[in-house]
């Protein structure tokens, strides 16, 4: 009776072994499959919610950032989360369904799309991703985009300290020049390809205007350069009307007033008034 006991005792032990063992490799392999593939137990409403959030985020950012323009520079990471959940739309499936077939596409108003292409078109009529490195896996700053910012601040600093120091904008224009012309020759380089400013980063571009109006406008650092501008205009001007002089002149001070009146009669008259006094004759 002991021996079919301890039988009977074994087999059960090595059944719940087998099953523990069955237990423990279907878990590692929902495990592995759940690693393998993070949208395996998310639905397609959850992708749309966290959608339309990054979609909301991106459009605040751009907006708060939109003057001056630092929207590039300020809203990378809600672009980057944006466009990533646009991805996981269109290849994530829920019960065999893909999800973009749900929510792209379907109607004609297509908001979904809709709204993605108008937040890619802010993006890129902003030329943002001339802004950043995107050779590595997080996209970085480029090495130009940086050096000008430090440039940029290195110009805007002097000016707003020589504003609070100098008395007139002439110091502030003397004592700021070369850090200025820096900044300018060296977005002018920046510049210099066939495409021109329209491959530049709009933060850059946005930046350097607003440099060059308050050089130029508020501190009237260009009145140097305007001074050959005003002698030109003038001597362009004074050549321009020398002819009109000159017919003036000769018509009231030469002798054209003392020409003969020619051709006082037509030939027409004249023929008439002989062919009339060889009749008389």
């Amino acid at each position: 009776m002991a021996a079919y006991y301890s039988v009977l005792f074994f087999i059960l032990l090595y059944s719940m072994i087998l099953k523990a063992d069955i237990y423990n490799k279907e878990a590692t392999n929902t495990v592995s499959l759940m690693m393998s593939d993070p949208l395996n137990n998310v639905t397609c409403d959850s992708i749309l919610n966290e959608f339309a959030e990054y979609a909301a985020d991106f459009t605040k950012c751009s907006i708060m950032y939109a003057r001056p323009v630092r929207l590039c520079e300020k809203c990378i990471d809600q672009y980057i989360n944006f466009t990533k959940k646009y991805k996981d739309m269109l290849t994530a499936v829920e019960n065999g369904k893909p999800c973009k077939s749900v929510y792209i596409s379907q109607d004609r108003l297509d908001a979904v799309l809709e709204y993605h292409d108008n937040i890619l078109s802010i993006w890129n009529k902003g030329n943002c991703h001339a802004c950043y490195d995107w050779s590595q896996a997080v996209p970085v700053l480029s090495n130009e985009t940086k050096y000008f910012i430090t440039i940029f601040q290195e110009t805007t600093s002097c000016i707003e300290e020589n504003n609070k120091t100098c008395t007139n904008s002439s110091q502030v224009c003397a004592n700021c020049m070369q850090d200025y012309l820096k900044l300018d020759n060296y977005y002018k380089t920046l510049s210099a390809d066939a495409i021109g400013v329209d491959s530049i980063c709009m933060d850059i571009v946005d930046s350097m205007n607003t440099t060059r109006s308050t050089w130029s406008k508020t501190l009237n650092c260009c009145k140097i350069r305007r001074t050959p501008e005003i002698i030109f205009l003038c001597c362009a001007g004074i050549i321009s009307a020398l002819p009109l002089f000159y017919y003036v002149v000769l018509r009231y001070c030469g002798p054209i007033r003392d020409f003969p009146n020619v051709l006082k009669q037509s030939r027409f008259k004249q023929t008439i008034l002989r062919s009339l006094n060889g009749r008389i004759n």
